[in-house]
């Protein structure tokens, strides 16, 4: 065998092996369509309905769904965007808050994934109570928008129980 065949031969088996191991371009991609997390879930009821999921938000990879209460008082909007890696991920976390749009704004930390933050306050108008989390795991960016009445802002407990879960979904799917 010619030293160019033995090449040939090596770099085929090394391409197959790394795709058959995930690393090439055919490596599986999580199933986006699973991760937002169903309210439902966090707060064991049925007072929540989802929209459809939108895949690939503002041109973006990842997938995004609107919550809506039975009542149409409260909303919780959860975008995960899957980018290319960890540092894109923060860089879009970073302009997400910047562009939070909540007036009257305490901002906390929180413990999800990594850069977890919680940004509490009034919309714009005033007339809902907003809160904002924030944060990464690995190369996936989150953003959960909880709104609802000005007077009624949604509890710090259940906005750090749905960010656990939607961050555990996230692990999950791109353990995948």
């Amino acid at each position: 065998m010619s030293k160019i065949a033995v090449r040939s031969a090596l770099a085929a088996s090394v391409l197959g092996l790394g795709t058959a191991l995930g690393m090439g371009s055919a490596a599986a991609q999580p199933d986006l369509g699973a991760i937002p997390v169903q309210p439902n879930e966090v707060i064991d009821a049925t007072a929540f309905t989802a929209e459809a999921p939108v895949m690939n938000p503002d041109g973006q990879p990842g997938v995004s769904t609107t919550f809506t209460h039975r009542d149409g008082t409260r909303q919780i909007k959860s975008t995960v965007l899957m980018l290319a890696d960890a540092a894109a991920a923060t860089g879009a976390i970073d302009a997400a808050r910047s562009q939070a749009n909540v007036v009257d704004a305490k901002t906390e930390p929180a413990a999800v994934g990594a850069g977890g933050t919680i940004v509490s306050g009034l919309s714009a108008d005033r007339s809902q109570s907003v809160s904002v989390l924030t944060f990464t795991q690995g190369n996936a960016a989150a953003t959960v928008r909880f709104s609802g009445p000005a007077d009624d802002p949604v509890p710090g407990d259940l906005v750090l129980d749905y960010g656990q879960r939607q961050d555990a979904a996230i692990k999950a799917a791109l353990a995948t």
